[in-house]
């Protein structure tokens, strides 16, 4: 999928500085466009399956590389962020129990859901750790 026709654009309004968190949120942001045109080609079960083993990849990957940090140089909200985590990881498995057992609209409430997680916790709640880490010298 080019750029152009990408139903979110990764822009420096995402960025928290940090080039290699910055490249696993360009990930997801490839993910959460893969099922974005699955879904308007009215394909969107056909890529659940894959998705939603990206998602549980990049939620052990990003999530670890962020806390990791974050524990490293004592970021204060690093316990409300983790619990962040943890409900994220919690609603993907949801959605695999749903898809495994064939629920209808999986596809579009995951869709819901990760917009709702780029808005929310990339734009919002991660920039609170990037200014914290981006003071403390880590780009």
């Amino acid at each position: 999928m080019s750029a152009a026709t990408s139903t979110f654009q990764w822009t420096q309004t995402y960025s928290v500085n940090i080039s290699a968190l910055d490249r696993q949120h360009q990930r997801l942001f490839e993910t959460v466009n893969e099922l974005s045109e699955a879904l308007q080609n009215g394909q969107g079960n056909s890529v659940v399956d894959p998705v939603l083993n990206k998602l549980v990849d990049y939620a052990l990957t990003h999530f670890q590389s962020e806390e990791v940090l974050m524990e490293e140089y004592r970021f204060p909200g690093l316990a409300s962020h983790r619990a962040e985590h943890e409900a994220f990881r919690n609603k993907i498995s949801a959605f695999l129990e749903d898809h495994k057992a064939s629920k209808s609209g999986v596809p579009v409430s995951l869709m819901l859901f990760l917009q709702n997680w780029l808005k929310q916790h990339v734009l919002k709640t991660d920039k609170q750790y990037s200014r914290f880490l981006n003071d403390c010298g880590i780009h």
